[in-house]
């Protein structure tokens, strides 16, 4: 197919498929010719003259030109993958692009085999997370006495194998052991000390209440002793509050509290 621009049919090359851009060497006309001069002809001067690329694009099918299909048919485009002419039998759309029916089956096989990669990827990322957390699960992490109470003390978002391994830690610390580790921690950790209207004084110290508590709270003071009620700031059946001498089923009772409590906050029970 000649070029429309310039009729050039030899000089072009192919774009993309479908379009070809005529690469043929055309001479620039003067839009306006020079005037003529009167009086004696000066002496003609040879001019080269100006030329240019053509540069027309413009769609090109072999049907045109009489070019067929391996079939014998008269073809309708050119394959974009190997550039062979293919007729509508012979060749289909893949993503907007005329391809023969040979690479489109290649398309597919690759389409095919990523999205199977894909697939396993995404199986293997949820293996990890599930091995991930199993391995949480069945692990526990070396913290010391101190780390542990801070862990479940502090209101803070923490992992289901922070909060285990911080009850298995403190499981083991005796109940009088555990009352100067509270005051320990908490004197050095707590940013303030929460306080207590009891009678005609205020007894100062640190609550272990929440709302999700079952309805029970304790209350330590700087002198260590432990004061058992129900929700934080109200009393067991309207009796007042007494001084509790703290044994180990009181202790695990407030060690499973802090950590129900953690688990609540931390969105993992």
């Amino acid at each position: 197919m000649p070029c429309p621009s310039c009729g050039a049919t030899e000089t072009r090359s192919r774009m993309m498929p479908g379009f070809w851009r005529c690469d043929a060497v055309v001479e620039i006309k003067p839009l306006v010719s020079a005037p003529a001069v009167a009086g004696p002809s000066a002496p003609a001067t040879a001019e080269r003259p100006r030329t240019r690329r053509c540069g027309t694009v413009y769609p090109y099918s072999p049907a045109e030109d009489g070019v067929t299909c391996r079939c014998g048919l008269p073809s309708v485009g050119e394959c974009s993958e190997c550039d062979r002419a293919v007729c509508e039998e012979h060749s289909d759309l893949w993503r907007g692009w005329r391809v023969c029916d040979r690479d489109l089956a290649k398309a597919r096989m690759r389409s095919r085999a990523a999205a199977i990669e894909e697939e396993r990827q995404a199986q293997a990322a949820a293996a990890a997370a599930e091995a991930e957390r199993l391995r949480q699960r069945s692990t526990v992490l070396e913290l010391s006495d101190e780390e542990a109470l801070w862990l479940l003390y502090v209101p803070e978002p923490r992992t289901e194998q922070e909060i285990r391994s911080a009850v298995r830690v403190l499981q083991r610390v005796p109940a009088d052991e555990f009352t100067a580790l509270c005051i320990y921690v908490l004197d050095h950790s707590a940013p303030s000390t929460k306080s207590r209207q009891r009678g005609l004084r205020r007894v100062e110290g640190w609550p272990f209440a929440g709302p999700d508590y079952h309805d029970r709270s304790w209350f330590l003071t700087r002198k260590g002793d432990w004061y058992r009620t129900g929700s934080y700031g109200t009393t067991d059946a309207g009796k007042a509050t007494k001084v509790r001498r703290l044994d180990d089923t009181e202790k695990r009772a407030i060690i499973y509290e802090m950590s129900w409590q953690q688990s609540i906050d931390s969105g993992v029970a």
